[in-house]
């Protein structure tokens, strides 16, 4: 049988430098379990951190996966490959610092 807990006023935090927002959320008592020992263990500081910095991580990843996908789409397009390489070939003279150290 699993168990679920609720936490309510979890402030979850998406963004650095954004507003909090309390939502209210259904985890598995487990996961709860595991936070509040994180707490005690003082590797958090409370079980709404631990939540908030799993969903940030779950969401750079997501938006890392997401990246990753649209350049294997975009390598594909022929079109995009030229435009790339013949930005970078505009840019390869100013690039180019030359011999001399500064």
């Amino acid at each position: 049988m699993v168990r679920y807990i609720i936490i309510r006023e979890v402030s979850i935090l998406l963004n650095y430098g954004e507003a909090s927002i309390k939502y209210t959320t259904v985890l598995p008592k487990g996961c709860i379990d595991e936070l509040r020992s994180l707490v005690d263990k003082k590797i958090i500081p409370s079980v709404s951190q631990g939540v908030r910095l799993a969903i940030e991580d779950f969401v750079t990843i997501q938006k890392r996966l997401e990246y990753a996908n649209s350049m294997s789409e975009a390598a594909k397009d022929k079109e995009f490959i030229k435009r790339t390489l013949d930005t970078q070939n505009d840019f390869a003279i100013v690039d180019d610092e030359g011999e001399e150290a500064w």
